[in-house]
């Protein structure tokens, strides 16, 4: 029974995307479609690869400017003293220590093995960051410096291929994922020939090398307590090597990482038995199943990744997007509600943002589907978008704290922890969500201040989005098509969104549009036109999950500012809230000093409350 109603639920989903158009030789440029398969698998909206799409001034490139700053501001001798110490060369510099650390001893009885010795590497992940970040702002200055990095790091490499910081790397496999991540993308993005020289190198090396003991996936076995080897995660970039180099070689490397004991587990039951693995590595292993899809072509591998979907957002997700208390993914029976009560560890959220997005981009470009969208959305505000940022050497915020009865934010503890990698991939990544393609049709995805250039033929469209959302219900697009032309703008309208509608020059098209579905305006568009999106928000309260329906948050996503205990009704928060004067804020109307605000408002050590035990 659990396997038919798991695949009937794929295939209600897959027929529903059925009248989308299959993209022709979209190829290495976009990185999806496997060359070598003249089939290929169905890809339905393609995204913009970082070129052509902008930034405008709001809080996602006031985030991006201070993020470009922050790493452009590391020294290069700094980060590359432990691997030019390794190889024996000159090694001017101060090591940054933390997670990005080198060679140590273990004191006698000191178990927390992380923070001494050549650990979670983050330096593949911080060019993989400024190749994505330099491509998608004009950057030249970060591309050259991650050039000078790779170049200098290229001289320390062994005869034999041998790569890492130090003699003891503690997590050989995941290093090397990450590695071949900054070197793909150095490759794609960055146009740097000899990263693909390096990366078969280096790869050489790994297939000699890498220990392949697996461990299957059940909730006893802990793979984080397991050395960290994340050896599920190598699959997907070792697809984008043979997409962008052609080489055989890469795939069949990938195929041996196949994750198979768990990816299968989502075809077979509705309801999988995951407890108590590694939240983000299990979310992050999704993406090597989307990419096992691109590269095979075989809908299983869509299928799983349909099914897993569907399971953490019914069992895993809080109301921000994030997952995994204490970093592990939970039972549904109740696990994650009880989670509020002690955990501030509740989400890692640079980490578990960069899974979910690229998760629901891959699912987003394979099924078409506009609900894959909701949570980037969630992700983009309450998630990376909420995050503290990056400072110091190596100060980085880690976890978010939803607890009853208040959290704060606060940074890790250790300097240059593995959400140092992923923050400037997240940020970068803002450029990669909010516009996609088909052959006949723009789409909006994210709503936010930005401009995107689509080259539909050989005409130059242009299009400029003017908004303030979330703190306002509207956003403005102005369409410069470089001359008039008949196509399709589709936006999305996200599943919370009640009365959608939609204006042409002062003109409404139309009734609303359904929750959930790409709304679709077409016409022959001129220079100058400008469409005005409505997208009216109301206040609602999300329990947290179905054992624990008075234990809730207010969406969209709220937090009470202040830190004690407060009893409060379920028709407080459902009816009682009123607007203040400044945007997105609230005032309850029976206790005026009880204000509630959007969660990425909340800074450094302010106290705020998340989630309430309400009475009814």
């Amino acid at each position: 029974m659990g396997e038919s109603n798991s695949r009937r639920n794929f295939m209600k989903i897959m027929a529903s995307a059925a009248g989308a158009q299959i993209l022709p030789g979209l190829g290495a440029k976009a990185g999806i479609l496997d060359k070598a398969n003249a089939d290929g698998p169905k890809v339905f909206l393609e995204p913009f690869n970082y070129d052509g799409v902008r930034l405008l001034d709001g809080m996602q490139k006031k985030q991006c400017q201070a993020t470009q700053d922050f790493y452009y501001g590391l020294s290069d001798d700094d980060i590359l003293v432990g691997f030019r110490r390794r190889a024996g060369l000159p090694a001017p510099g101060n090591e940054y220590g933390g997670w990005y650390g080198g060679e140590r001893d273990n004191p006698p009885g000191f178990k927390d093995w992380w923070m001494w010795g050549d650990t979670f590497n983050v330096f593949g992940q911080w060019l993989s960051g400024m190749a994505r970040m330099s491509r998608a702002t004009g950057d030249t200055a970060l591309l050259n410096k991650a050039t000078r990095l790779m170049n200098e790091w290229a001289k320390t490499i062994g005869p034999g291929g041998y790569f890492y910081y130090s003699w003891k790397p503690v997590t050989q496999h995941y290093i090397y994922e990450k590695t071949v991540q900054g070197m793909v993308d150095l490759c794609e993005y960055g146009g740097l020939k000899d990263a693909a020289v390096l990366l078969e190198r280096i790869t050489d090396w790994a297939i000699a090398n890498l220990d392949r003991e697996r461990k299957p996936c059940a909730p006893t076995v802990q793979d984080w307590a397991s050395q960290g080897k994340e050896w599920y995660t190598l699959p997907e970039n070792l697809y984008r090597a043979y997409q962008i180099t052609g080489d055989v070689k890469y795939k069949n490397f990938a195929d041996v990482w196949r994750y198979t004991s768990y990816w299968e587990k989502f075809r077979e039951n509705p309801n999988p038995d995951i407890h108590g693995l590694h939240a983000y590595s299990h979310c992050n292993t999704l993406s090597s199943a989307a990419m096992a899809y691109a590269v095979h072509g075989d809908p299983k591998y869509l299928e799983t990744i349909v099914n897993a979907y569907d399971y953490f957002e019914r069992t895993q997700f809080y109301a921000t997007g994030g997952y995994g208390p204490a970093e592990k993914l939970q039972a549904a029976d109740g696990s994650l509600g009880e989670s509020l009560e002690s955990q501030m560890n509740t989400f890692e959220t640079p980490c578990g943002s960069w899974a979910g997005f690229k998760l629901s981009r891959y699912l987003l470009m394979f099924t078409g589907q506009a609900k894959y969208g909701d949570w980037i959305e969630r992700l983009l505000y309450n998630g990376i978008g909420a995050a503290l940022p990056m400072s110091g050497r190596g100060t980085t915020f880690y976890y978010s704290d939803y607890r009853l009865g208040g959290g704060r934010k606060v940074n890790y503890w250790a300097a240059f922890p593995c959400c140092s990698g992923t923050y400037i991939q997240d940020v970068a990544d803002y450029h990669n969500i909010i516009y996609y393609k088909d052959p006949t049709s723009l789409y909006v995805s994210m709503f936010v201040p930005s401009k995107v250039t689509w080259n539909y033929g050989d005409n130059e469209v242009k299009v400029e989005q003017e908004t303030g959302f979330p703190e306002s219900e509207t956003t403005t697009l102005t369409v410069q098509p470089s001359r008039s032309e008949t196509f399709n703008i589709r936006f999305r309208v996200p599943r919370w969104c009640n009365g959608a509608t939609a204006e042409i020059n002062n003109t409404k098209q139309g009734a609303a549009y359904a929750p959930g579905t790409w709304a679709t305006l077409r016409r022959t568009w001129k220079r100058g036109d400008r469409v005005t999106i409505r997208l009216p928000m109301q206040l609602t309260l999300a329990p947290i999950d179905k054992q624990h329906p008075d234990r809730v948050a207010v969406m969209r996503v709220l937090v009470r500012d202040q830190n004690p205990h407060l009893t409060l009704k379920k028709a407080d928060l459902a009816s009682n809230l009123v607007p203040e004067a400044k945007p997105l804020n609230f005032r309850l109307t029976n206790q005026p000093n009880e204000i509630f605000v959007p969660f990425y408002q909340m800074g450094y050590q302010q106290p705020y409350s998340m989630y309430f035990d309400v009475e009814v």
